[in-house]
């Protein structure tokens, strides 16, 4: 895999791709993301390897529910590039967004773009508390 990328808006076409790299669960948020145009995706040789959703549904504050890079794919920037496409395209004061204790990588990302920890949520997934994170000045 190259390291040619590119980062642009998710369309209805791209739903089945995104989908694929998708727990079934997670389906209705991504198509809800594409339709209301806060889904972005990666794609390195014409072939989507990573999106990012964004809404303004926390609390009416901006909120990455999802962002996700292929294994074959990570360690590239394209992450970073997702969140960044998230922020600069929030529409809020306040971005949101939250990742599980176990996941180091995701924390350091946040940290690097500003994000701070504002909060913990137990329970979601038993023995992994999720971590709430906030960027101020993201839209």
């Amino acid at each position: 895999m190259t390291a040619v990328r590119a980062i642009r808006a998710a369309s209805a076409a791209d739903s089945d791709a995104i989908a694929s790299l998708l727990r079934p669960e997670w389906h209705d948020t991504m198509r809800r993301a594409i339709a209301g145009g806060g889904c972005a995706v990666a794609e390195i040789d014409g072939r989507i390897v990573a999106y990012v959703c964004r809404d303004e549904t926390f609390y009416g504050n901006g909120w990455v529910s999802l962002l996700y890079v292929r294994e074959e794919a990570r360690r590239r920037g394209l992450g970073e590039a997702l969140m960044r496409h998230a922020m600069a395209s929030c529409r809020t004061e306040k971005l949101f967004t939250s990742t599980n204790l176990s996941n180091g990588p995701m924390q350091a990302l946040l940290g690097k773009l500003g994000f701070e920890l504002t909060g913990v949520i137990h329970n979601l997934d038993p023995g992994d508390p999720e971590l709430v994170y906030l960027r101020r000045g993201a839209g």
